[in-house]
């Protein structure tokens, strides 16, 4: 496959094999000037910044599985994103968290940023500095589906991909946040209606890794949203206890301030409850001070209301009613309580 293949649209080549050998410079002759979609999964393709596509036919770039023996510096693939200009989509997934450091390139901060002016979805696994770099030189005026997946680190700073999904509009305005918990990463979701737009996913296993990471994550202006749900995926919630502590789960809901409406499942409720139990008195409005309706999720056995009698309780003493509803059914479909009366007769 080192001839040209002029005629050809649509290219995947796929290796499971961890010790594939990269395609030379010569693949392919070193062009392909009708391709329209371009795939390689598990496939080294250190020459492709420098391989020939038609800006004016590619309009997919799958690049899956990228193996350390592929690294492509950010500055460079988008040197190279740069001349595609009817690519809507785009998929950077490395194999590995380590980046082998590229010794002949430096980092340059671009005077003109890149415009990829008909993306519509972007997908990336990597570390959080290698997309940092990225978006710091892009504009994608269209996009709409953003899926970010890190690997685990100790911290993440990520001012630019902040700015980055502010700028855009027509993902800034995803106003639905989803926080879902599971035993080897933690999830959040940003969807408009049901079109889930924007995804930024840690993969990280203890409990409280995943908790510090939300924190690291969920700074402006991501968290500037009226409506908050905490939902729990495949993992045993019990395996949790001991492992965070109230002051963590704070420190999760800390930073969202405009939060009207929160959402809690069955699972996720009693780790939640006891962090919001010792909000009273002079720290009553220190999380989640525009709350105003929690919906809670539980078994027709449960009965959540002496740890919401606190909430509520320290709410009204300060001038901030909470409602509080109970799902009625499988389906979110919440029929609003009356707790005053609830506890007045409990008692």
């Amino acid at each position: 496959m080192q001839e040209p293949f002029p005629a050809l649209t649509h290219l995947c080549l796929e290796s499971d094999n961890g010790v594939t050998p990269a395609l030379p410079a010569t693949f392919m002759g070193g062009s392909a000037p009708r391709l329209q979609s371009l795939q390689l999964k598990g496939i080294s393709f250190p020459a492709l910044p420098n391989f020939t596509l038609s800006p004016d036919d590619l309009t997919l770039l799958d690049l899956h599985d990228i193996p350390s023996t592929g690294y492509i510096s950010p500055e460079t693939m988008v040197a190279f994103l740069s001349t595609l200009t009817r690519l809507q989509f785009l998929t950077i997934e490395f194999k590995t968290p380590i980046i082998p450091p590229n010794p002949r390139s430096q980092r340059v901060t671009p005077t003109v940023r890149v415009l990829l002016p008909v993306l519509l979805q972007f997908r990336f696994k990597g570390v959080c500095k290698y997309l940092e770099d990225m978006v710091a030189q892009i504009d994608t005026p269209l996009l709409v589906i953003f899926d970010v997946v890190f690997f685990n680190q100790l911290t993440f700073t990520i001012p630019r991909l902040s700015q980055f999904i502010c700028c855009t509009e027509t993902i800034k305005s995803y106003s639905q946040p989803q926080l879902t918990f599971t035993s080897c990463q933690v999830l959040i979701g940003f969807s408009h209606g049901s079109l889930h737009g924007i995804s930024l996913c840690i993969l990280c296993s203890p409990s409280d890794w995943q908790l510090s990471s939300i924190v690291e994550l969920c700074g402006p202006p991501l968290c500037l949203v009226e409506r908050l749900q905490i939902l729990n995926g495949i993992v045993d919630p019990s395996k949790w206890q001991g492992d965070v502590d109230q002051v963590q789960w704070r420190e999760v809901l800390r930073p969202f301030t405009s939060v009207r409406e929160l959402y809690v499942s069955d699972t996720m409720w009693p780790l939640l409850a006891p962090s919001l139990k010792e909000l009273t008195g002079e720290r009553t409005m220190d999380v989640l001070p525009m709350l105003y309706d929690l919906f809670l999720e539980l078994e027709p056995s449960a009965s959540p209301q002496k740890i919401v009698e606190s909430l509520i309780t320290a709410r009204n003493l300060a001038g901030h009613p909470v409602a509080v509803h109970r799902q009625d059914g499988q389906d979110w479909d919440w029929k609003a309580v009356d707790w005053y009366t609830y506890f007045s007769s409990s008692r």
